[in-house]
């Protein structure tokens, strides 16, 4: 069992999608493999080490503008995959966020009790 174990708080959709990250040295360029409100998993062309400070920018299908997070953090890094936390966020993108991630919340299939 990991040392540093956190019970995720956040809804988490698996998704597909291309997304930039920008640090002050590079722009990278990844896929999304998974996202909530809270954060996402990226896999990256650019290397990022745990405390790397990103800004984060995704094309959703069906929107016009991108989604942009101002500020994440890596929390954790494997090969080229890696995680970030969400920390400064515009309102009108984590409403469209929120927004993103509902409908693909609700595509998923019922579970059977």
């Amino acid at each position: 069992m990991p040392k540093h174990f956190k019970l995720r708080t956040f809804q988490r959709v698996m998704i597909c999608g291309v997304g930039y990250y920008l640090s002050e040295d590079f722009l990278g360029k990844g896929t999304v493999w998974d996202m909530s409100s809270g954060g996402w998993r990226i896999q990256g062309d650019h290397q990022v080490r745990i405390g790397m400070r990103l800004t984060l920018r995704m094309d959703l299908p069906d929107e016009q503008v991108p989604l942009e997070i101002d500020q994440a953090v890596v929390q954790w890094v494997s090969g080229q995959d890696f995680g970030i936390h969400i920390e400064k966020i515009r309102r009108s993108a984590a409403i469209k966020l929120e927004r993103f991630i509902g409908r693909h919340l609700c595509l998923l299939p019922q579970v059977e009790r």
